[in-house]
């Protein structure tokens, strides 16, 4: 039985964008306090991605320029406009499957709720 790609998403590449936009706000000058509130997310966890025990493919999404170059853009629009990019994940996953994040192999054993919606 196929499972839901929603869950890849939520348990690897939600929290690995997290981590790349969270040090990116660091290095902003924000505070670990101030980025936590921001993400909505606990100040451990900051610490945690700062020192790069979270986030499962954090490495291969910073190997990936074009979706290093999107996070940069969520990242500026988390700072300036506050986004909530919990709001992004769909957003999230598309970009992560179109520029290759998430390997075609690796996506067919998954079922999309989005593109069943538009099959439907």
């Amino acid at each position: 039985m196929s499972e839901l790609f929603c869950s890849k998403v939520i348990s690897e590449i939600t929290p690995s964008a997290r981590s790349v936009i969270a040090v990116n706000l660091l290095k902003k000058g924000m505070t670990q306090k101030n980025v936590s509130e921001i993400l909505k997310i606990t100040q451990p966890a900051i610490s945690q991605y700062k020192s790069g025990m979270r986030g499962l493919i954090t490495e291969k999404m910073q190997k990936n320029r074009p979706f290093v170059d999107y996070l940069d853009k969520l990242t500026e629009l988390v700072y300036k406009n506050n986004l909530d990019i919990n709001m992004k994940t769909c957003e999230i996953c598309k970009n992560a499957r179109k520029m290759n994040v998430i390997g075609e192999n690796e996506i067919k054993e998954f079922l999309c709720l989005l593109e069943i919606a538009r099959k439907n």
